[in-house]
């Protein structure tokens, strides 16, 4: 596979890319590296790209792969940060910007003590934007599987949350 070809056939997916990298590990530096690294085992792998049927479905999964690989190392010997959800309030007076970090940092708190599979439907659907097919191919499970995994989520995260506020 020549060089323009591999651009016109992989390129397009670079924003896809990050939106899974970013949902997965929370973090823009780590997202924008794992993009990195996809399209570097892309171009390694370019011989054998001919035979891949479906570019997208299998840019999801290295991707995936790749930005739970480097998510599970990272929790391994550091504890959960906070996500840069913060940085959305940034246009916000300072009073509503104070309570809204509150209330996003919270709400984060409460994501990660969700099990992992419903924080990663959230995540990917939720701050990614990625449709329920496209969350159910990245993780690998039916898209029924990833409306009750979304459906639990917020369940469990909006009761948590009440029991927050209503104190």
């Amino acid at each position: 596979m020549e060089g323009n070809e591999f651009k016109s056939r992989f390129l397009p997916f670079n924003g896809l890319i990050y939106r899974i990298s970013f949902a997965i590990t929370c973090d823009r530096q780590e997202a924008e590296d794992i993009v990195q690294e996809v399209y570097e085992k892309l171009w390694k792998i370019r011989e054998t790209l001919a035979t891949v049927q479906h570019d997208e479905a299998y840019i999801i999964s290295i991707t995936r792969n790749m930005a739970l690989d480097r998510y599970r190392r990272k929790l391994n010997w550091q504890t959960i940060q906070t996500s840069s959800l913060y940085d959305l309030c940034e246009e916000e007076s300072a009073y509503n910007s104070i309570e809204q970090n509150e209330m996003l940092g919270n709400v984060e708190d409460l994501l990660a003590t969700l099990p992992q599979a419903q924080q990663m439907a959230v995540r990917l659907r939720h701050f990614s934007d990625l449709p329920i097919p496209q969350v159910a191919e990245a993780m690998q499970l039916t898209q029924t599987n990833v409306r009750q995994l979304l459906s639990r989520a917020r369940r469990t995260i909006k009761e948590k949350f009440e029991n927050i506020y209503a104190k």
